[in-house]
């Protein structure tokens, strides 16, 4: 592949990620650590996903409204439908509140989740 289509295909992932028109494959590829601000970028489920004071699913605090998110930190706390129990810290879109989403509803790559901190996200 030259220089212009690693360019265009670059452009074209981003983009379908951003407006959430990529497969989850496509979106899971899209996702990783930005190594400039540490933090993990990736899509999420939709529909208004509530952000939880602890890792567990108990006292929302704010929603993740928007599919396109960033996280800053992941934790271990109550075992979710994901199967595991890595959560994510990240600041909810209503009110800016702080607190953390089970990462069944963060589209990571394959993997991921076993050790985030593998990739270079710190542990909260």
């Amino acid at each position: 592949m030259n220089k212009r289509q690693v360019i265009a295909t670059t452009i074209a992932t981003t983009a379908l990620a951003l407006f959430g028109l990529a497969s989850p494959a496509a979106s899971a590829a899209a996702c990783g650590v930005d190594p400039h601000d540490g933090r993990l970028h990736c899509t999420n489920d939709e529909g208004g996903l509530p952000v939880f004071h602890e890792p567990r699913p108990v006292d929302a605090v704010d929603f993740l409204d928007t599919t396109q998110s960033w996280f800053t930190c992941w934790t271990r706390g109550e075992l979710h439908p994901g199967g595991n129990t890595t959560w994510y810290g990240t600041v909810g879109d209503r009110f800016g509140a702080f607190g953390y989403v089970p990462a069944s509803v963060v589209h990571t790559p394959s993997g991921f989740d076993a050790d985030p901190s593998k990739y270079g996200l710190r542990r909260c």
